[in-house]
């Protein structure tokens, strides 16, 4: 068993995964919206990603999603925030890219 991947090939990893994300869509309410990324950074085995809610949004935040570049869903949380006046909400996706050790094919 042996891991094939660099240090820099699972840093590129986690920074095209952060690369690849648009925007975050999120229920107020019951009611579909989104909202542009507050923060992206990809470290050396990490990818984060935030989202920020100001404080002209009030209610009931639910189901927040990561939408990439092509329109998909790539992850979501299904908690529920009670988005209070005056109060900024922040939440973050963080990720840690970690290589699972491959078996070798021997040769055939």
């Amino acid at each position: 068993m042996a891991k094939t991947l660099t240090e820099q090939g699972v840093q590129k990893i986690a920074q095209r995964f952060v690369d690849s994300i648009d925007h975050a869509a999120y229920y107020l309410d019951g009611e579909p919206k989104t909202v542009p990324l507050f923060r992206t950074m990809a470290g050396a085995d990490s990818a984060k990603v935030y989202v920020y809610f100001d404080d002209t949004i009030v209610g009931e935040v639910s189901d927040v999603q990561l939408v990439d570049k092509d329109g998909d869903v790539v992850a979501s949380t299904d908690r529920v925030f009670e988005k209070p006046t005056g109060k900024g909400l922040y939440i973050a996706f963080k990720y840690k890219i970690e290589e699972m050790e491959v078996e070798t094919i021997g040769q055939l």
